[in-house]
């Protein structure tokens, strides 16, 4: 005798899956854009305070002559330009593939000299935490 049901057609109307251990598959819903503020207000952290992590020390070349297609998309709240970039082929390797997001050392050195050292190969970076710019901002995207 044959069954009136489909092999593995289960019966959806009364919320019974096709397969033995198959869920229900849930309606599709559309993603939400969420503005959550400024990007200074982001790298605070939750205190507000850079105590938590959202201030952790990170130092990165931000020397202008090792960059390339250099984009300026804002403004950080000390004046300084606020950048899209890519390193140059030959510091690819060791800075990172990609477009990055930063500043640029010479215009920090202006405003916050303190933030700004030098790596062993001579260019200038610059610590983001004394910027208020957390370390999961400058992961390359």
């Amino acid at each position: 005798m044959e069954s009136n049901r489909s092999a593995g057609a289960g019966n959806l109307a009364l919320g019974i899956p096709a397969k033995i251990g198959e869920k229900p598959k849930r309606s599709y819903a559309a993603p939400v854009l969420r503005v959550y503020g400024s990007v200074r207000q982001l790298t605070l952290g939750s205190t507000g305070n850079r105590a938590d992590g959202g201030g952790t020390k990170k130092r990165k070349r931000s020397d202008r002559s090792i960059k390339e297609n250099i984009l300026r998309i804002g403004t950080h709240p000390l004046g300084i330009g606020l950048y899209l970039f890519e390193y140059k082929p030959d510091y690819r390797e060791e800075c990172g593939n990609g477009r990055q997001f930063g500043v640029m050392a010479d215009e920090v050195e202006s405003v916050l000299p303190r933030a700004v050292g030098r790596h062993a190969r001579g260019h200038k970076t610059v610590d983001y935490a004394m910027l208020g710019i957390s370390a999961a901002e400058l992961v390359s995207g």
